[in-house]
């Protein structure tokens, strides 16, 4: 559903707009008089959709077939090529891009408009649309033209209400959430019609619909700050629908997970003082640990922004590097232990020592041994540097202040 509302389609795209607003809000029972497409169809679809999907575009003046299978008074259940064709006609005549005889979330859109006025009746359903379900329809319909109305004077620029502001981008950004809120909600009520508070579902997803074309109205009138506040309103209600029939949204499980690392975090604290002071080596951990804390930071300011599927990844995330740290305990990436890197250390003085040596020599014999000395005072440096890395536990850095302290007293000796 998000096609309908990405950023880059809310003004221009004024039919999908108006299209995406009938397909969501119309009332199940409009919706029902008609067909009921709970699924997209393609090629080789079969179904009872499929058969009302071919009486209406019989219907409709875009025949499958004027003979045999497919003809008026001979639909079938089994979406072939005649179907194919006669729904890309129709897509055509409907404006939906791209017109590829594909039913999907656009087709289905158009779809509810078309049927609005005449149609063939749903098999199931038995039934014509009824009064109070026409009147829903011819009312949701004024408002779309409404809205259109409103977002054509946008796009000329005669309302002036800077759509292109940051305010307008967070508005889009959090009605596209919404949107796939809506419809996810919606997928669990129809998978789960049996549920034991479905009622309360069914009127938290007809509120969630509401604040949604109030929060949209707002939005073309440019009062932003109103419209955030229905589009949170509407995601609350979409996320209440949803977990009424049993689903689990990712604002529940980022919340969860977040305090879940939270805790995870603190005893593995304790796990790494408690090996610290028996001597193992605790510094990848220490460090895998400050890692995890950051994520998990990230996380939850993610979450406080309603951004709760990222929240979810970074929490995750932070679990993982909890883990890394707990076995990274009395190990030492470096590959040398305490002891190998204190014997390098102690090895690389003497050959620093060696170097000062021959750097006197050379000065007594009247040569310029300028670069020379430069370079031992930095291996110096380097020496000592490696030395604090090696008590502070961090042997990775030690190593590569070793290294650096060969190098150094290689090049001096070369000035030589």
């Amino acid at each position: 559903m998000t096609i309908f509302y990405n950023r880059a389609r809310i003004v221009a795209g004024l039919t999908a707009a108006a299209f995406a607003l009938v397909f969501l809000l119309v009332s199940p029972q409009a919706r029902a008089a008609t067909c009921t497409f709970s699924r997209d169809l393609q090629l080789g679809a079969v179904g009872e959709d499929v058969r009302c999907l071919q009486k209406f575009l019989n219907a409709s003046g875009f025949t499958i077939s004027t003979t045999g299978a497919g003809s008026p008074g001979s639909e079938t259940v089994e979406f072939k090529s005649l179907t194919q064709a006669a729904l890309v006609r129709w897509q055509e005549s409907k404006g939906v891009s791209p017109a590829s005889g594909y039913f999907g979330a656009k087709s289905r859109a158009a779809y509810a408009v078309a049927s609005s006025g005449s149609g063939p009746s749903n098999p199931s359903s038995g039934g014509s649309t009824s009064d109070s379900s026409s009147s829903a329809m011819q009312a949701l319909l004024a408002k779309v033209t409404e809205l259109e109305q409103k977002l054509k004077a946008a796009q000329a620029g005669s309302t002036g209400k800077g759509y292109e502001s940051a305010d307008a981008d967070d508005v889009r950004s959090l009605m596209e959430d919404v949107l796939t809120a809506v419809e996810d909600a919606e997928n669990e009520i129809d998978d789960n019609p049996d549920a034991d508070e479905i009622d309360d579902a069914e009127d938290a997803i007809s509120d969630a619909k509401e604040d949604l074309y109030d929060g949209f109205r707002a939005y073309v009138d440019g009062d932003f700050d109103e419209a955030i506040d229905f589009l949170e309103d509407a995601q609350d209600s979409a996320e209440d629908a949803y977990e009424y029939v049993g689903g689990n949204s990712d604002k529940e499980d980022a919340e969860d997970l977040i305090d879940e690392v939270d805790d995870r975090i603190d005893d593995a604290e304790d796990e790494i003082d408690a090996a610290d002071e028996d001597g193992e080596a605790t510094s990848d951990a220490e460090d895998l640990l400050d890692e995890a804390q950051d994520a998990l930071d990230e996380a939850l300011a993610a979450f406080n922004d309603g951004e709760y599927e990222d929240a979810l990844d970074l929490a995750e995330e932070a679990d993982e590097l909890v883990d890394e740290a707990l076995d990274a305990i009395g190990e030492s990436s470096g590959g040398d232990d305490e002891d190998d890197l204190y014997d390098r250390l102690d090895e690389l003085q003497d050959d620093l020592d060696d170097a000062w040596d021959d750097v006197d020599t050379a000065i007594d014999d009247g040569d310029d041994v300028g670069d020379a000395e430069d370079y031992l005072d930095e291996a110096q440096d380097a020496l000592d540097d490696a030395e604090g890395a090696i008590d502070d536990g961090d042997y990775d850095d030690a190593e590569d202040y070793l290294d650096d302290a060969e190098d150094l007293i290689n090049d001096a000796l070369d000035e030589l």
